[in-house]
């Protein structure tokens, strides 16, 4: 019976035990749902005591990539956000990538003492509360309310020397200063170029109405790899009585930018990264010429997303039947709201030698669109025009008629006999004289265009060598400029009037063609250079070697002129 008791009352303790037990887990449970999820969001201060001058610096930091800004209405009563900056923080591995979104705010005090920094709201988890002790007296600053930059960026993966379109925005609720402005993004080596002017609008977001000013930027980047790209900063004068300063709002988002190599080589050695290229032949061509005749062919070359001093040149063919030669080149660059659009236009000489059919040949542009992301080819169609023959003066007869014979009018047949021969004789002196006028005309005229082709060909061999002499000036300043990009496109363009007998397009056929193998060392330094480090480049070496070589082609090709003429010739 005792055993029975027992029994019971541990079975009866076993019992209370396990509810009491589920009740405290249910009642854990409650507890924690209920109270503020904090260990999202890591909260930090870069200093915990300041005077009520200084700035204070809140860093929000989570592990995840938010659009949305942190709700910074708790800290109202006790701070003025003077500026919020947000940074995108990845990281890589070979087999993940890790993203974070990092928020740096400047506070300043409105009050001093020990001042509590409640949770702040990011995304759906709370910070922390933290607390700050604030000395010495208040300064009189205006407020300027919320304040705090946005930025737009076209793509984070572009090809090495594309159009990187940039959008800087500040979020204001209160005029800005005139003297606001923008200072650039930077990229390590792109270059930056305005698109806009400063504009400013209003819009609603998120229920409140703001105030926007922006500006829009492209940036060419030339070095491959992952880079980051500083967003652009606001830079405005702090009126205030007391200490009159310049608050400049810090980027607003750090960008990782990857930049890839090129897709492509071209023959001609250059590379057309852009969003649409188009050609147009300015000036409508003539039906038809006369030979010695000339005209001017002027074509244009417009690109979207690429700077004008990256478009290369469109004359590269030679004609066989004709003398042509590039007049002029301009460059013209617009910026626009979609980006830079960039224009080369060439005025092209060309003066037919002979005469029929003159071709004019397609001229081809290899490119990469940056839009579809492959390669396209863009064709200016060939023309052929009409040269019309040499129209000969008509000749004049000079046979005078003869009177008839009328010394015997009583015998007609005799008459009609004698004015027969007579006529026959007649037509056959008028023959024999225009056959005569005719070989002299002919003689004449073959004299006469040997004369033309003599002037022509005289005049083509000036055109040579003033074209060899302007090309070669443009290249010996590029080589004392040591500028490599610019030294690889003159040396091809000398190449093509030093060597007429090759087709020199590209830095390897000019190789073929000069066939010295010091030239071809330093064309190997400078396509070392030009993909690695092109600003340490130097091209003084490259110039001499240069001057060797076409001093002894000269004067190998023009024996019979004295010594000044050759130093006139080889002038640059």
């Amino acid at each position: 019976m005792i055993d029975n008791n027992k029994g019971l009352s541990l079975f009866i303790f076993c019992t209370i035990m396990e509810l009491w037990m589920r009740s405290l887990l249910a009642l854990l449970l409650l507890l924690s749902c209920s109270l503020p999820a904090w260990a999202e969001v890591r909260a930090s201060l870069d200093r915990y005591s300041l005077t009520a001058a200084d700035v204070l610096t809140l860093t929000l930091e989570t592990t995840d990539q938010l659009e949305q800004r942190p709700d910074l209405t708790p800290l109202e009563g006790d701070f003025s956000v003077l500026s919020s900056r947000k940074v995108i923080i990845s990281s890589h591995s070979s087999s993940s990538r890790a993203v974070r979104t990092r928020w740096e705010l400047q506070l300043r005090p409105r009050t001093t003492g020990k001042i509590r920094i409640p949770p702040l709201r990011l995304g759906s988890d709370l910070s922390a509360p933290m607390e700050v002790e604030v000395t010495g007296n208040l300064a009189p600053t205006r407020n300027r309310g919320n304040l705090f930059m946005d930025s737009l960026l076209s793509q984070d993966q572009i090809y090495s020397h594309a159009q990187l379109l940039y959008t800087a925005r500040v979020f204001h609720t209160e005029p800005l200063p005139e003297s606001a402005r923008f200072q650039p993004p930077q990229l390590p080596e792109a270059l930056v170029i305005p698109l806009t002017e400063k504009r400013s609008y209003e819009t609603d977001r998120g229920g409140e109405s703001w105030q926007i000013t922006e500006q829009a930027f492209a940036l060419f980047p030339s070095n491959e790899g992952l880079h980051t790209l500083r967003g652009a900063r606001l830079v405005l004068d702090d009126d205030s009585d007391v200490t009159p300063n310049a608050i400049a709002l810090a980027p607003v988002e750090s960008f990782e930018i990857e930049v890839l190599p090129q897709a492509h080589h071209s023959q001609r050695g250059y590379w057309l990264p852009a969003e649409r290229l188009s050609f147009e032949e300015q000036a409508p061509l003539p039906d038809s010429l006369q030979p010695g005749e000339s005209f001017v062919r002027e074509i244009s070359l417009t690109a979207l997303g690429l700077p004008a001093d990256a478009l290369p040149s469109l004359f590269v063919a030679e004609l066989d039947s004709a003398f042509a030669r590039t007049e002029d080149v301009s460059l013209t660059e617009t910026a626009t709201p979609q980006g830079l659009v960039s224009t080369r236009t060439e005025r092209i000489l060309i003066e037919p030698l002979g005469e029929g059919g003159l071709v004019l040949p397609a001229i081809d542009i290899h490119w990469w669109n940056t839009l579809s992301d492959r390669g396209q080819i863009l064709t200016l169609p060939g023309r052929q025009l009409e040269i019309d023959m040499v129209s000969l003066p008509p000749v004049t007869d000079s046979s005078t008629p003869v009177a008839r014979d009328a010394t015997n009018p009583s015998s007609p047949s005799r008459m009609l006999v004698a004015g027969l021969g007579l006529l026959s004789i007649i037509s056959s002196l008028g023959w024999l004289y225009s056959w005569h006028q005719l070989r002299q005309l002919r003689n004449r005229d073959k004299a006469a265009s040997q004369e033309v082709q003599a002037a022509q060909a005289a005049q083509l061999h000036r055109s040579h060598q003033q074209a060899e002499r302007n090309t070669f000036q443009a290249l010996a300043i590029a080589c004392q400029q040591n500028d490599a990009g610019s030294t690889q496109q003159r040396l091809i363009d000398w190449g093509q009037q030093f060597w007429l007998d090759h087709h020199v397009h590209s830095l390897t056929s000019l190789c073929e063609a000069a066939g010295s193998q010091a030239l071809d060392f330093l064309i190997m330094d400078l396509e070392h250079h030009l993909r690695h480090e092109p600003t340490l480049w130097q091209g003084d070496l490259l110039l001499e070697a240069l001057e060797t070589m076409r001093r002894r082609r000269l004067r190998n090709a023009e024996p019979s002129m004295d010594s000044r003429e050759q130093d006139l010739l080889m002038v640059s």
